[in-house]
């Protein structure tokens, strides 16, 4: 390797991959303009020849730089003609795999899963209330789920999933992005543990518990509109705490799983 590589690794600064590789160093790179938007997500890195190049390394260094994208999930590399490393931005779900993984080998069980839903997300619904640009970012969205709720009163494992996506964007519109983040991969592991028990709720809860879920979906949209932060809080925090119950009944103990 040459010193001349390594400092077009570096950008001039042979401080900063003193102590990598250079295959980390050009993981690094590459990771950076994935990270900044460089690449949008679907897109592809450059091709193997173009980045040897253009790093001054050679075949064997860039490979070793795929495979630890590929590793954090940031890429996925197809083989053959068609082939290339897709790129895969960092999602929400992303961080709940990683937050389930670690959740698991600390035997964390679901009811403190549900106790982080419960201080939560009632906080997010305040903060769509609070939104200045509520009427614009955040009733149409979830106005729209909640009809798609309502024409599928009758077909439980529908209403289960457009129940899923409302509580989904109270989160995603809150405005905060840091909540959106966190809480948004808390919704997602929450969702997976749902699995579950969903089969057996189902076939205990009929059409007048989902309707009273529907008008309570609505009642919060009304006060999200309103712009009564305290209201849509409290709502919200009654509502979670009453759809807890059953899964927390019967499955309160077991811990919470990938």
């Amino acid at each position: 390797m040459t010193s001349g590589a390594v400092r077009a690794v570096g950008s001039g600064d042979e401080q900063a991959v003193r102590h990598h590789s250079v295959a980390d160093a050009v993981a690094d790179r590459l990771r950076a303009r994935i990270l900044d938007g460089v690449i949008a997500d679907g897109g592809t890195l450059p091709k193997q020849d173009d980045l040897m190049a253009e790093f001054g390394v050679g075949r064997t260094t860039v490979r070793q730089a795929f495979r630890i994208l590929e590793t954090e999930g940031l890429i996925t590399v197809r083989r053959g003609n068609t082939g290339g490393a897709v790129v895969h931005v960092p999602q929400p779900a992303d961080a709940a795999h990683m937050f389930g993984m670690v959740m698991h080998a600390r035997h964390v069980p679901l009811e403190d899963l549900a106790g982080a839903l419960r201080q939560l997300e009632p906080v997010c619904a305040a903060l769509c209330a609070e939104r200045a640009d509520r009427a614009e970012a955040v009733v149409p969205v979830l106005a729209d789920v909640h009809a798609r709720m309502a024409d599928a009163l009758d077909d439980g494992q529908a209403f289960l999933r457009a129940n899923r996506d409302f509580h989904e964007a109270l989160v995603a519109r809150c405005g905060n992005a840091t909540m959106q983040i966190l809480l948004g991969a808390v919704e997602v592991l929450w969702a997976r543990q749902e699995q579950v028990w969903a089969h057996a709720a189902l076939a205990d809860t009929g059409r007048p518990v989902r309707e009273a879920g529907l008008r309570v979906h609505g009642r919060l949209i009304e006060l999200i509109a309103a712009g009564d932060r305290d209201g849509a809080y409290a709502l919200a925090s009654r509502h979670v705490t009453g759809a807890q119950e059953y899964p927390l009944r019967d499955h309160g103990d077991r811990p919470v799983q990938v």
